[in-house]
């Protein structure tokens, strides 16, 4: 067996950071439609002349059926390998973008296509924390949180799609390109994923370790927690427009917003192998500064906008990374199982953050919606914080 005690990987031939790369290209292409329909809010909407609560459907539509699909999808990686699923929800992914492109014209079929994502997507993360968990990396923490981080980089892609294509060669490119993504990944992925079906012995003794209870817990936090990611990646764009500043520009503050996230993700994945604190309780600690963060903007104002996307996304993006770690690093043999459960909560509050914030908006405006996602934030703090020894 190879040395892993140098940073090598058993089963990479020492280059852990093959996996790891496929992993995170993947993630990214398979996440990309569900953010880019928020990045692209006003460009659809003022096309298709839908109000925000009727856009928050197509919002919504992707993480619904990411919900759905979330604990079947778990347990099908298991059994026919993590690289064939991801390999599948990667040609979906593709194939769904390039039609909705080319053939959208209502908004109806818009949400249709985005379902079909949301369950490309939902079959992707499954199957790539059980990568993940099989692949024996030395740095789990690390190697979760960049592919956590592929998250915030589709967020990043998103918003810089808006002055980039959607204001030049129009929105329907964006999704082109994301197609052209999702392709990209799929050579990587077969070159470096395992694709062998967990055998039947393994198979039946594949369960997680963790009590269904606090997968379920763990499930809450995330929906509460995620309910919050989720806003801010569907109405940074528009609340930054209403607070003074051109879409272009808010487009380019949600991207850096977003990077912001990305490099507190890896720092914190970096720190979480040897860190003493539980991961669930830094995932807590964290939020709460997200939910900090997320109530200043509540401000209408172009500058403390400005300033606070940046501290909200790097507190409020920064929590996944250790809520994954935590259950893979539990659950090393049924990481697809256990996080189809809690991946569940994660999809429920990002599919409701439109829902509720979008009627927010229309009826009370930009304030009442932050400050309620706020709240939503900071219960979600409390939980992950309350349950952090039973992970």
């Amino acid at each position: 067996m190879t040395d892993t005690s140098r940073g090598g990987s058993a089963k990479y031939g020492g280059y852990p950071g093959i996996v790891v790369g496929a992993t995170v290209m993947a993630t990214v292409s398979t996440i990309f439609p569900g953010f880019l329909v928020g990045a692209l809010s006003v460009q659809i909407s003022g096309e298709m002349g839908v109000s925000e609560a009727v856009y928050g459907w197509g919002l919504g539509s992707f993480f619904l059926a990411a919900t759905v699909g979330s604990i079947l999808l778990g347990r099908l990686a298991q059994r026919i390998g993590p690289g064939n699923q991801m390999t599948a929800a990667l040609a979906v992914t593709a194939l769904v973008q390039v039609a909705l492109a080319a053939t959208a014209r209502s908004f109806l079929t818009v949400i249709g296509f985005l379902v079909v994502a949301g369950l490309a997507n939902a079959a992707n993360q499954t199957a790539v924390n059980l990568a993940l968990a099989r692949a024996e990396l030395p740095r789990l923490g690390l190697a979760v949180s960049a592919k956590q981080s592929g998250m915030p980089a589709a967020s990043l892609l998103a918003g810089f799609a808006v002055p980039g294509l959607a204001l030049t060669v129009g929105w329907r490119w964006a999704y082109v390109t994301g197609a052209a993504l999702a392709v990209a990944a799929v050579p990587v992925v077969r070159a470096a994923v395992e694709s062998a079906p967990t055998g039947p012995r393994a198979r039946a003794a594949a369960q997680p370790v963790s009590s269904f209870r606090s997968l379920v817990m763990a499930a809450v936090a995330g929906g509460f927690l995620s309910f919050s990611a989720g806003t801010l990646n569907a109405w940074t764009v528009g609340s930054g427009v209403d607070a003074g500043l051109d879409p272009g520009s808010a487009g380019l503050f949600l991207g850096i917003g977003a990077g912001a996230g990305i490099v507190l993700r890896m720092a914190g994945g970096y720190w979480s192998d040897t860190m003493r604190l539980r991961p669930f309780r830094m995932a807590g600690l964290t939020g709460l500064i997200g939910a900090a963060s997320i109530a200043a903007l509540a401000l209408r104002a172009t500058g403390p906008h400005v300033a606070f996307t940046l501290l909200a996304f790097g507190g409020g993006w920064i929590w996944p990374a250790f809520t994954n770690f935590g259950i893979v690093r539990t659950n090393p043999d049924a990481a697809g199982a256990a996080t189809g459960v809690t991946q569940m909560g994660i999809y429920v509050g990002v599919f409701l953050a439109p829902l509720v914030t979008g009627v927010l908006i229309e009826q009370s405006g930009y304030p009442l919606m932050w400050l309620t996602t706020a709240a939503s934030a900071a219960i979600g703090s409390v939980i992950a914080i309350r349950i952090a020894n039973e992970f």
